[in-house]
């Protein structure tokens, strides 16, 4: 007997930094395979990846029981920037499958796209800087920001084991140099977040 089992992923893209305000959405996608088994009950497993603001506190499943993706809303710690000033955030995910077995994943930050509000200039005088951490609280410590998410750059977490969590920390600056003339504008950041199954043993993928 052969029976299908499917595994339900997710990717987590976090959007629409309004000078320190980010929100994070989510899309998601199905793993299948194929495996023959005794004669007995078979139960599926679920690839459940929870996530968590920082500061808003705001949590949800990245997605929703219709299958829809979810929206996240996080708080910056800066109202607003001035030059040389930078805002921080960041979205604790947490690998909450009942799948058996290791069945640890990886979290990648991808590139961030910024665009403008209206017509606005402030996008050019932005920079989305990302890293890794294990508490929300080095977040908000500069050293460590040393992932420009550009067009070509992106950054990936260690394995996140079943029951284990890992923190993407973003942090939003405003260039020294930033003209006048942006004073008041806003800008939109999208940065896409993906979690993906590492096959369930320590080794990844064979």
């Amino acid at each position: 007997m052969r029976v299908p089992r499917a595994l339900r992923a997710a990717a987590l893209i976090a959007t629409a930094v309004l000078l320190g305000l980010l929100a994070v959405q989510g899309t998601y996608a199905l793993w299948n395979a194929a495996t023959t088994a005794a004669p007995g009950t078979v139960q599926a497993a679920s690839f459940t990846v929870n996530l968590t603001g920082s500061p808003s506190g705001a949590s949800s499943p990245m997605t929703l029981a219709n299958g829809q993706a979810a929206i996240l809303s996080l708080n910056s710690t800066a109202a607003s920037l001035t030059p040389g000033t930078s805002a921080y955030a960041s979205a604790t995910v947490v690998n909450a499958s009942d799948a058996g077995g290791t069945f640890s994943i990886s979290v990648t930050a991808e590139s961030a796209n910024v665009a403008n509000v209206g017509t606005g200039t402030l996008a050019a005088s932005l920079t989305v800087n990302a890293k890794i951490g294990a508490t929300t609280a080095e977040c908000s410590v500069t050293t460590g920001y040393n992932t420009a998410l550009t067009a070509t750059t992106g950054l990936s977490s260690a394995a996140v084991p079943k029951g284990g969590s890992t923190v993407v920390c973003f942090q939003v600056t405003l260039a020294a140099n930033a003209p006048a003339a942006v004073k008041g504008q806003s800008a939109t950041i999208t940065v896409p977040l993906t979690a993906r199954q590492l096959c369930g043993v320590p080794t990844g993928c064979p």
